[in-house]
């Protein structure tokens, strides 16, 4: 809630979409922006740490792509308008500035940390453990090195060392909380009205020059770049892949247990601390029954004993070997004879036989699909390491496509958002190769890129066309039609400005409306509780509740000129909105580590000194949003 207020009663920009990406690492896609240390092109110098602007790009790339998943809609060009490019590189700075304030104030991150860390990570797991060979493929694949993701990583710990003790466990007193729920029950009594365009002479030749020359930029076509790719098609790959039967074997015999092929039994077990118990209960079994046995001389239940069904390989995990070995030598009902481990002396009976185990062709099916899959990964792992390579031997694009059997695509020069003057928008799949192309610069050679959910690519830009307005005589229609939009606005502007004056005059915003014989405005009114439960609120009623008491708001629509009047705010009453303090306690509460961790994060940039370097802020925002004036 706290949240739906301050959106709505700032002016801040629809960037919030974008979250925040303080102590955030993820190594299922993207690697850590602060790997490379290269001066050249830089956006800051925090301390004695260079951010360039391949790992700005890097990382707006991964907050666009986050911002998606709650924005479908939202466009790489979009989030740079809104700001999204300034934000990513603050928080880029902030990031840096926590990790040198750490560094300088003794912190570590140990190798066990660390280790631990990667060892946690699922991308590098298989049936929840730790896989060596699956850590390697997964780096070759995003193109990292083991020391980059381990210094990755040690500085995302420093920065939690810093922030935990910070952020953690704050409350939130119901005093602080209470001014905000009331903001949520206040009632807005009002009404809207629209003065709307209307027909006007058509626009001069000097007004449509001079539209053109103010609004530049809508005509302006954004830099492109021209560049070549080629898909690594993983199918094609799968099919020069196969397995062997002996393969097939060894997975079985090595883990029968994963793949279903191993005997299972079900078992009770006593563990008790000595052995003369121990073998008293095995005796007492043979008489009175084990569980009798277990529950009088051990004081076990039932559940106490019950093992379920176990296989000899995780018993034996959980046990030992011999433990195991002697369970499974037992018949069915049998008793085994104490046998000691760290745990205790174990006496363990067989109850019944389990699954008899799946044979190794019933298994084949499931271990050839999971070997096949393997191979298929550490072959297209294979193809990038080949292609990374032989990019760095120097070789040209189109001797590495003969050797690994890849077609290349040329394209036409596109802007960063897929597009070009007189030709149909790219696909989405070729607008995100296009993105990638505008990391690079003719002359880098090819490199390797991720598209996500398996896809790489393989790109190499060629050619930079750079921004240019289009000549008047060439866009005349779309300018004339601009002027004239704008003429009629501003005619219909003359009208809202009066209704706004005689309002704040005469406090009578009908009459106002009437006076310039326009429509009767529409009675308008809510609360903002109200407005926090519904999926998607209306711009009019956000603008609504966010206009004070007896003032008139002026937005601008395709329609015309929209006037929004708020009357009244009448205070609501808590006490008919049960558990709202506590809700709004709640949702303050939620925001603070991150208000916390950005005051942190500014301090420790005034502690390790901080150098921006805005001009390339600013250089890459116009280049990424399409707006670059420099052009003109």
């Amino acid at each position: 809630m706290i949240s739906f207020i301050r959106k709505w009663l700032t002016s801040w920009p629809v960037i919030i979409m974008l979250g925040v990406l303080l102590v955030a690492f993820a190594v299922t896609g993207v690697g850590d922006p602060f790997a490379s240390s290269a001066p050249a092109g830089s956006i800051a110098k925090v301390g004695t740490k260079t951010i360039t602007e391949p790992e700005l790009l890097t990382a707006f790339d991964r907050a666009v792509r986050t911002a998606r998943e709650r924005n479908p809609g939202l466009t790489q060009t979009d989030a740079a308008k809104q700001g999204g490019v300034t934000a990513v590189a603050q928080q880029l700075i902030g990031q840096s500035a926590l990790e040198e304030f750490a560094k300088s104030s003794g912190l570590v991150a140990s190798e066990r940390a660390i280790g631990a860390a990667i060892a946690s990570i699922p991308a590098f797991q298989v049936d929840g453990k730790f896989d060596d060979a699956t850590y390697r493929r997964v780096l070759a694949e995003q193109r990292m090195t083991d020391r980059e993701l381990r210094a990755g990583i040690a500085n995302d710990i420093l920065r939690k060392q810093l922030l935990a003790p910070v952020t953690g466990a704050l409350g939130v007193p119901a005093g602080m909380a209470e001014p905000y729920a009331r903001l949520l029950v206040d009632m807005h009594r009002g009404a809207v009205a629209l003065v709307p365009i209307a027909a006007t002479a058509p626009p001069t030749d000097a007004e449509i020059a001079k539209y053109y020359e103010a609004n530049k930029l809508r005509f302006t076509v954004p830099e492109r770049r021209g560049f070549r790719f080629a898909f690594i098609d993983r199918d094609q790959i799968a099919k020069s892949v196969t397995v062997s039967d002996a393969e097939i074997a060894a997975a079985f015999t090595k883990d029968p247990a994963k793949y279903g092929g191993a005997a299972t039994r079900i078992l009770q077990q006593v563990v008790v601390p000595d052995e003369a118990k121990a073998k008293a209960i095995a005796a007492a079994a043979a008489t009175e029954g084990f569980a009798k046995a277990a529950e009088r001389l051990a004081g076990f239940g039932a559940a106490d004993i019950a093992l379920g069904e176990q296989s000899q390989a995780a018993f034996g995990k959980a046990t030992s070997a011999d433990v195991a070995a002697a369970a499974f030598a037992a018949p069915v009902g049998g008793i085994t004879a104490p046998i000691k481990t760290a745990f205790g002396w174990h006496v363990v009976r067989v109850e019944a036989n389990g699954a008899a185990g799946k044979t190794l062709a019933q298994a084949r099916p499931a271990i050839l699909s999971e070997l096949t899959a393997r191979a298929i990964d550490t072959a297209v792992a294979d193809v990038v390491a080949r292609i990374e390579d032989g990019v760095d031997a120097g070789k040209s694009f189109a001797d590495l496509a003969k050797e690994t059997g890849l077609t290349i695509i040329n394209q036409t020069p596109v802007t960063v958002a897929g597009a070009a003057p007189g030709t149909a928008p790219l696909s989405p799949e070729l607008t995100a190769i296009a993105a990638k192309a505008f990391r690079h610069e003719p002359g880098d050679g090819a490199a390797v890129e991720d598209l996500g959910n398996g896809r790489l690519v393989v790109v190499e830009t060629m050619a930079v066309v750079p921004q240019a307005a289009q000549p008047l005589a060439a866009v005349r229609e779309a300018a004339t039609a601009g002027a004239a939009r704008d003429k009629a606005m501003a005619a219909a502007r003359v009208k809202a400005d009066a209704i706004v004056a005689q309002t704040k005059k005469t406090g009578d915003f009908k009459a106002a409306v009437a006076a310039q014989g326009l429509a009767a405005p529409q009675p308008l009114q809510g609360r903002r509780v109200d407005a926090t439960q519904q999926g998607q609120v209306p711009p009019l009623v956000q603008a609504f509740l966010a206009t004070p008491a007896k003032t008139v708001r002026v937005e601008s629509s395709p329609q015309g000129w929209v006037l929004i009047n708020v009357d009244a705010i009448e205070p609501g009453n808590l006490a008919a909105t049960p558990g709202l303090v506590d809700a709004s306690r709640r949702e303050i509460a939620s925001q603070i580590p991150d208000e916390f961790a950005g005051a942190f994060a500014a301090a420790a940039e005034k502690a390790v000194g901080v150098t921006r370097n805005e001009p390339v802020i600013t250089a890459v925002t116009r280049r990424l949003s399409g707006e670059d004036r420099g052009a003109q």
